[in-house]
This record gives C-alpha cells, structure tokens and sequence, in this order.
C-alpha cells in the first residue's frame, strides 16, 4: 500500500514564506484616491474654519495672526481656492 501524502497548507507555519496574492495593479487607482481623499479634508477643514471666522473674537484672531477684515475676506473665498494663510 502506498504512502498518502496529505498536502498541510504552508501559510500556517511559522516562518514560511508567504505568498504575495494581491495583484500590483490596484496601486495607481488607490493613489487617486488618496488624493480625492486629502483633497476632501483640506477642502472640509476650509469650510469649518471659513464657518468659524466671523465668529471668533478679534483676540482670537490676532493669535492666528488675522484681522477681522483679512477674516471676513477668508470666510468669503470659495472652499476649494487656496488662502494666503493656506499651507497647501
């Protein structure tokens, strides 16, 4: 009688090389949409401080280094246009 050679699956012992099973060709789609994703942050943390401006107190504003006019000016500037006061 032979021998009956029960195949043990690799993956589950400790140190044995894995197998890569996700294709690369994934990559340049997730990378857009990392980007839609960051862009969609900056453009709702735009907002919320746009939102916010017109009511913080002038010394609040001296810290953040605006005056009421500059903040009046932000508030009314689209969401998706960059300020002077925008790091990105």
């Amino acid at each position: 009688m032979a021998a009956t050679v029960i195949p043990f699956p690799m993956h589950r012992v400790a140190g044995a090389p894995r197998a890569v099973t996700v294709s690369r060709a994934h990559e340049p789609r997730l990378a857009g949409v990392a980007i839609l994703r960051g862009w969609l942050r900056r453009w709702s943390a735009r907002r919320r401080l746009a939102r916010d401006l017109p009511f913080m107190t002038d010394e609040t504003l001296a810290d953040v280094g605006l005056s009421r006019a500059e903040a009046l000016a932000e508030a009314g500037r689209p969401f998706w246009q960059a300020g002077a006061h925008d790091a990105a």
